[in-house]
């Protein structure tokens, strides 16, 4: 599902897993993170459906990208990050279609449980890190990611954050 104002996406994919209950949520994640159910079937519709088209990526490269680099989070967590995100002083006429996006996906934050969420954030690298593709660094002016483990319902939340 892709939920959109204008030039800003966020983009949910859910998946379904199953893996012992003796594999920690840092094990899925970083399984996930390098699998190609992530690189390819989490992406925005557009470029999913244009292979060779001159659309923008996931701006991470998995392949230097690790679970570490991910903050994990509460629910609460990373409703605070949400919202200091909002409240950023640098998002001028922006932040309107930013507040709408927000109060969209908080109707289904809502509903999630208190499990880990994992975040990423474009803004945690400097421009050159080999975890940050330079092409799509140079073009989103944000990109985040922000993956839910529900392991009672035995699935993955993926919501792909991104401003072009």
């Amino acid at each position: 599902m892709e939920i959109q104002e204008r030039y800003q996406t966020i983009n949910l994919t859910e998946f379904s897993f199953t893996f012992l209950s003796n594999i920690s949520d840092d094990n899925i994640i970083d399984l996930f993170i390098h699998s190609s159910h992530f690189t390819n079937e989490s992406l925005l519709d557009i470029v999913r459906n244009n292979p060779g088209g001159l659309f923008l990526k996931q701006a991470f490269d998995m392949e230097h990208t690790k679970v570490a680099d991910f903050k994990k989070y509460s629910k609460g967590e990373t409703t605070k990050f949400l919202v200091d995100f909002v409240n950023e002083p640098n998002w001028g006429g922006d932040r309107g279609d930013f507040v709408k996006l927000l109060d969209r996906y908080f109707l289904i934050h809502s509903q999630l449980n208190d499990a880990v969420f994992y975040v990423i954030s474009k803004d945690w690298f400097v421009e050159g890190d080999s975890r940050v593709l330079h092409a799509e660094y140079m073009v989103y002016i944000y990109y985040f990611l922000i993956i839910h483990i529900d392991r009672s319902s035995a699935t993955l939340l993926v919501t792909e954050w991104t401003y072009d």
